[in-house]
């Protein structure tokens, strides 16, 4: 039998590596060789479904699995569709995140014959085993109930048979465990298997040896929560740092598991860390099966920013019980910490989840189709979630596109604003502006000093926004050399900031005005300042 087992992604990039229909073609391959035949294709949200559709019948498969999430829900439908209109006797099926949530829902769609909820490796061996046996797909319904993998070592690696090689895609999603020992309230994870299984660690190894050698840049690993087992975890980064350090590593963490040894484990690496906050107020959180101590995550946060660990937070507004005023002062309480990155999300009520079953008596209204996401609540109406999205795409701007992690701190003290109601104010900016980022941010900021009537202060922001900003683009290899219009010599500046001052108000007193046009550059890695006029 012949299958094509599809995924569908966002878009292009190092993350969009077809991980799960991987691992649905190795357990087939290993558990019926010879008797099943899968390929695993790739496709994304904006193809178009009749070159998507021709691209997988070329395959001339007997089965088609589409791999469901939230965002692909719509275009794995469409393809169903077309491929039925196309081959009418096509076994279709559908598993993932999505479909499981709302396996009633997925399964009365006409185009899909039956869909496989939770870990799919053994549920999709013995549906194949009973359709090689004559079994009809409608006869299978009743029985598709989940049969999670209680032992992982037992589940082939799709990475060391050959079903997949990360090389291609230049990054990795690396699965370490399964399974979520939280059970919060917005999240549909914790409703699979009990507790947290574990790759072994021997194959763990043998992976990261085959990523180091396919020359991977990037590796995203899936644990919702890598450091929940701390042992485990620092083993882990132990190996990571004998064998792949310079690879960039991407893990998501709590905050309550750090320690001092971890975060030292992580500074070894090239790593950045995301840390789900959702919000910085406790009794919000309770009201989602969470708790919130903030001294407590201070105190964790301070370990890695003295170790020097990259990291970023999520907030989510629209939570139960928030408001956007709450919502602000999280902002505020993130930013406080100086994070390197800072996401921000409208809540999504989630089939499947707990919030979706309690949603009517907190209050919660929300979309019912993807993205599922509030329209509104008794403390956060409609009018309030805008100001937050607009927040939300601001930040988004101005601090994490904006690379303002090395500079906006600076600038707040004297500006006397919460880093909130600079991103408010910049979602204004931000719709008037017809310039490019920089010169966008290098306006606004100015604009926010000669409103206090400190235009001199205003000058010296836009000079660190503009070396500072210059300085990450280069770093990111955005381009080899940028001229740059200054008000002060920058090199006169940011040997004053290098020594320690910091302080615009004292900046002023010690830095001329000199405007100059400079070139930066990177030569061997080192920035080079070279004012040429």
């Amino acid at each position: 039998m012949k299958l094509a087992l599809v995924a569908i992604h966002l878009e292009p990039s190092p993350r969009a590596l077809p991980l799960g229909p991987a691992m649905l073609a190795a357990a087939l391959h290993a558990a019926l060789p010879g008797k099943a035949q899968a390929t695993v294709l790739d496709a994304y949200v904006d193809e178009d479904v009749q070159a998507c559709a021709d691209r997988v019948l070329a395959q001339d498969p007997q089965m088609v699995g589409l791999s469901m999430y939230v965002w692909n829900r719509g275009q794995c439908l469409a393809l169903a569709e077309r491929l039925k209109a196309m081959r009418p006797d096509l076994v279709i099926l559908a598993g993932g995140a999505e479909a499981t949530a709302d396996l009633a829902g997925v399964q009365a769609h006409p185009a899909i014959d039956l869909v496989l909820p939770g870990e799919g490796e053994l549920l999709l061996v013995e549906v194949v085993k009973a359709l090689l046996a004559g079994a009809n797909p409608a006869d299978l319904v009743a029985g598709m109930t989940p049969m999670p993998v209680k032992d992982l070592a037992t589940v082939p690696s799709p990475f060391l048979d050959g079903t997949l090689d990360p090389g291609p895609y230049g990054g990795a999603l690396w699965e370490l465990s399964r399974g979520c020992p939280f059970t919060c309230d917005f999240c549909f994870e914790s409703r699979g298997t009990a507790g947290v299984r574990r790759i072994p660690l021997a194959r763990a190894e043998a992976e990261l040896d085959l990523f180091r050698d396919r020359g991977i840049r990037e590796v995203f690993v899936l644990d919702p929560t890598f450091n929940y087992h701390r042992a485990q975890a620092k083993d882990v980064l132990r190996l990571i740092a004998r064998k792949a350090p310079d690879l960039h590593w991407f893990f998501e963490v709590r905050s309550e598991f750090l320690d001092r040894e971890m975060a030292e484990l992580f500074a070894q690496v090239r790593c950045t860390l995301q840390i789900g906050l959702q919000s910085a107020h406790d009794a919000v959180l309770r009201q989602i099966s969470r708790t919130f101590d903030p001294g407590d995550f201070e105190a964790k946060i301070l370990l890695l920013h003295q170790a020097g660990v990259a990291y970023g937070f999520d907030l989510i507004y629209g939570l139960p019980g928030d408001s956007l005023a709450g919502f602000m002062d999280s902002v505020d309480f993130a930013m406080g910490m100086v994070p390197n990155h800072l996401d921000i999300f409208r809540l999504s009520v989630l089939p499947g989840t707990r919030l979706a079953e309690t949603a009517e008596g907190l209050g919660l209204a929300h979309q019912a189709e993807h993205p599922y996401s509030v329209t509104g609540s008794g403390a956060f109406p409609a009018d309030d979630l805008a100001t937050a999205e607009r927040i939300a795409h601001a930040c988004d701007a101005l601090y994490n596109h904006g690379k303002a992690v090395t500079w906006l701190d600076l600038l707040l003290g004297p500006l006397e604003m919460r880093p909130s109601e600079v991103f408010l104010h910049f979602a204004d900016h931000l719709e008037a502006a017809q310039v490019d980022l920089l010169g966008a941010q290098r306006a606004f900021f100015q604009g926010l000093f000669a409103q206090r009537d400190q235009s001199l202060l205003g000058d010296l922001a836009s000079d660190l926004i503009a070396y500072f900003g210059t300085t990450a683009a280069l770093m990111d290899g955005e381009g080899e050399a940028f001229e740059v219009a200054f008000h002060h010599d920058p090199r006169v500046l940011i040997a004053q900031v290098e020594g320690g001052m910091t302080d615009l108000e004292e900046l002023v007193f010690h830095v001329a005005p000199d405007p100059c046009v400079a070139r930066l550059m990177l030569e061997d890695g080192e920035l080079v300042v070279d004012r040429i006029r």
